[in-house]
């Protein structure tokens, strides 16, 4: 069987499982998951149930064993109790989960923990219960979110830490009460309405420098403008001026002390785009969009627009940052899919230059070279970053490095080699004319190491 025709066979799969799918969502899924999270042993209680059972009934009962009679009414005995304090935990927060919201609208980060304002009093005074709580994503175009709780007297503070960047409208919070062995547990899940909008996480991208080209400078002079720029013109010195602007070589020509004094000059007005490429490993990218929002490097007329939203921002930072969250949940066939046509109508605007933010994907790479085909004389400037930027010579290993790899919790690097990005250089030649790469863990931005000329 061919891979054409697997695929195929999958469409139509897909196609025919489709209606089932959705009236299993909308009629049945609820019903199942609350029935599953009411029953109240996890599998490993039901495995020790199934034991004290046995050595009751079987040994105690049967085979008249005292000994086994005894210890398996007394785990059976330490299974209801901790079976009564996990149930009566759930009861009590069942009522107040109903009371409990989220005040105001949410602005959070992607992949760190930030405090919500949600909050709940756990009772205290019955031991032998654990209380727990995540966001999930029901298929209502929710969001799923890592939660820690942290303490605050006898309430317990949700601490949320999404998983995508969006814009959504409920939470749904699946909540557990389970006892400190792991041999009960009852679920429950509570639906809240409140705006929610997730951005990326900018680490350090807020102190990496601007793109060349794209920073302020004192371009045009004007004799009416502040003396804000190169210290080219001179005056006869007065008190109160430093003495290392004191031109000592004319005074000792003419032997008239004068002084170096800024050029009366104006920064001339670009007139910057920016478009982001989506994939699903763009967090940082996305993130370095966000920073160059906030410092404002497309100058004072900008157009932003992104993958997956139909929509423009003009000048407008909040309509920018709704973009950027809602491009969190772009499909992959919009990927790129508006670049030609974006950079074309911006160039008939009259806009100078477009930072383009590209992902470190090769699919995103290679979606960007098939929509460049066209040229453009605007100046397009490619950024892509990454948690960390692998250098191409590796130092070796120390022994801490070891221990952590096989002793401790194994760490996660959201990075990319800089061959990597060297490789994939070659396919936006056409269209860009320098290429940026940035490391969201410091900040560093990479134009010149990269060795590429537009």
């Amino acid at each position: 069987m061919t891979v054409r025709s697997t695929a195929a066979i999958r469409r139509i799969t897909g196609r025919v499982a489709a209606p089932f799918g959705r009236v299993w969502r909308r009629f049945f899924r609820s019903w199942v998951l609350a029935i599953i999270g009411l029953f109240p042993f996890t599998r490993t209680g039901v495995a020790f149930l199934g034991l004290f059972a046995t050595a009751m009934w079987v040994y105690g009962v049967l085979v008249r064993d005292l000994v086994l009679l005894v210890a398996g009414l007394g785990g059976a005995l330490v299974l209801i109790a901790l079976l009564l304090c996990t149930l009566l935990t759930a009861a009590i927060l069942a009522n107040r989960t109903r009371k409990a919201t989220t005040p105001g609208e949410l602005d959070l980060d992607t992949g760190i923990p930030q405090p919500t304002g949600y909050r709940l009093r756990r009772p205290q005074w019955i031991p032998f219960a654990v209380v727990d709580w995540q966001w999930v994503n029901d298929g209502g175009g929710e969001t799923a979110a890592r939660v820690e709780l942290e303490r605050e007297g006898a309430d317990v503070i949700e601490m949320a830490s999404p998983a995508r960047r969006c814009i959504v409208q409920r939470i749904v919070r699946r909540f557990a009460v389970r006892d400190l062995f792991g041999l009960t547990e009852i679920s429950w899940r509570r639906t809240e309405q409140c705006m929610l909008r997730v951005l990326p996480y900018r680490g350090l991208l807020s102190q990496m420098p601007p793109p060349s080209g794209m920073a302020e400078g004192d371009d045009l002079s004007d004799p009416f403008a502040e003396p804000k720029g190169d210290r080219i013109e001179m005056r006869q010195y007065a008190p109160g001026d430093p003495l290392r602007m004191v031109l000592w070589k004319v005074y000792a020509r003419s032997g008239k002390m004068m002084v170096r004094t800024p050029e009366r000059s104006v920064a001339e007005r670009k007139r910057g785009c920016a478009y982001l490429v989506t994939s699903p490993n763009d967090d940082a990218t996305a993130a370095a969009a966000r920073v160059a929002i906030d410092r404002g490097l497309l100058g004072d007329d900008w157009c932003f627009a992104a993958d997956g939203v139909e929509r423009e921002a003009t000048d407008d930072r909040d309509a920018a940052y709704e973009i950027i969250a809602r491009s969190g949940e772009a499909k992959l066939e919009d990927r790129a899919a508006r670049l030609a046509t974006f950079l074309t109508q911006r160039e008939a605007e009259g806009f100078q230059f477009c930072l383009l933010f590209v992902p470190p994907d090769q699919a995103a790479w290679d979606a960007v070279a098939a929509q460049s085909a066209a040229t453009h004389t605007m100046r397009v400037q490619v950024l892509t970053a990454a948690g960390e930027i692998i250098p191409d010579e590796t130092p070796a290993a120390g022994v801490k490095e070891y221990v952590s790899r096989w002793l401790l919790k194994p760490t996660h690097h959201d990075g990319i080699s800089l061959a990597s990005i060297r490789a994939r250089a070659a396919a936006v030649k056409g269209l860009a004319n320098e290429l940026i790469a940035v490391e969201r863990s410091s900040g560093r931005a990479m134009s010149d190491m990269l060795g590429f000329k537009g």
